[in-house]
């Protein structure tokens, strides 16, 4: 195998398996990328058996050939050479790889080719969902996601297809997020639910970048398929139950408090400063026309905020961990938020206002104090 290749084209695909790649597996060849260079191109394959990437850049292909070497050490040579080089990589005797550029020389050891994993194929037609929408929908649940991985069927999140609809859901079993939007899929005759996981989202979200273009989704009984451009995501589905989500969502919360989502972002953060390292709480305490925050810790002080929102009712309080209110409050994408509320021991609901492009949901489990 010998190939010559721009130093930007060869860096951006490396820098986006590097992700995928297992930084401390027991399964050496697992540290490794599988080179393919064929016709005008060399092609790049990464995978953890979990998730696989496959992409490429254009090259000068002077003899066809396969071969795995390490992904870290390709990355950090092609990364520290200079901007606009030229790259001459050389298949050598016993899967050694030689890299050339200018004065730069390296001889690279690789594993036999024959070791590295089959990525799985899909045949059939993908569902194409715009990567701005996709983008969005992940972008506004990722954070739910829980982070314990003995929960394993929270580690990722629930994606539901239907013929009008696409639906994301993640939940940590302390707070839900909940995101729709109402578009026509063709090809779609039945529902398709998948439980995605955390790790393939947030690949996804590196594939798409700020693109402008189509994902192509396709599954089958254990994976999920996606096309990004000239770029392939294979991943594992989720095994596992996700929870009834419609039985979280409060049905009677009639309390509704309309507020500007910066300054209840800004009033929350400064509350917050003050809140309990254990607790972690914040009282909020609605009266018409005003939201009162405060925080305190024996250790630290106290903290009062108020700010002005449309409210007309029965005053209620009520406390939530800050954190869960800023990761919504980060990403709801609109002016203003009604945080939906019934009393003390309820979940409360936070949705964007009037305006937003998503049907956005968010539900937070209330805190004792």
């Amino acid at each position: 195998m010998l190939f010559n290749v721009k130093r930007s084209a060869l860096l951006g695909e490396l820098n986006l398996v590097q992700g995928v790649i297992e930084k401390k597996s027991t399964i050496p060849i697992l540290s490794n990328i599988l080179l393919d260079a064929r016709g005008e191109q060399v092609d790049i394959t990464a995978t953890d058996l979990d998730v696989s990437i496959c992409c490429g850049c254009g090259a000068d292909v002077g003899e066809e050939g396969t071969m795995t070497v390490s992904a870290r050490r390709l990355f950090d040579i092609v990364r520290l050479l200079p901007e606009d080089s030229d790259i001459r990589c050389v298949q050598l005797e016993n899967d050694w790889m030689e890299v050339r550029s200018g004065n730069s020389e390296f001889k690279v050891v690789g594993l036999p080719r024959e070791n590295f994993p089959s990525i799985p194929e899909f045949n059939g037609p993908l569902v194409s969902i715009p990567g701005s929408l996709l983008k969005g929908m992940i972008q506004r649940v990722l954070f739910a996601i829980t982070q314990e991985e003995s929960r394993y069927s929270l580690n990722g999140a629930l994606l539901a297809l239907a013929p009008q609809e696409i639906r994301m859901v993640a939940t940590d079993g302390h707070r839900l997020s909940l995101v729709s939007k109402a578009a026509q899929f063709e090809g779609v005759e039945t529902e398709i639910r998948a439980l995605v996981p955390r790790k393939t989202l947030l690949e996804i979200l590196k594939l798409i970048g700020d693109q402008e273009l189509l994902v192509g989704f396709a599954r089958d009984e254990n994976h999920l398929f996606f096309s990004i451009g000239n770029r392939r995501l294979v991943s594992r589905v989720l095994a596992g139950q996700f929870p009834n989500y419609e039985m979280v969502i409060p049905r009677e919360n009639d309390k509704s408090v309309t507020a500007s989502a910066k300054m209840l972002l800004e009033a929350i953060r400064r509350a917050a400063v003050m809140s309990d390292e254990k607790l972690r709480a914040v009282r909020f305490s609605v009266t018409p026309g005003n939201l009162e925050m405060t925080a305190s810790s024996a250790d630290a002080g106290e903290a009062r905020e108020v700010i002005g929102i449309e409210y007309e009712g029965a005053g209620v309080e009520i406390g939530f961990n800050p954190q869960y209110l800023l990761d919504f409050l980060g990403v709801c994408g609109s002016e203003n938020v009604v945080l939906s509320l019934r009393d003390g021991d309820t979940q409360g609901m936070i949705t964007p206002s009037a305006g937003s492009d998503f049907d956005y949901r968010y539900i937070v489990m209330p805190m004792k104090f």
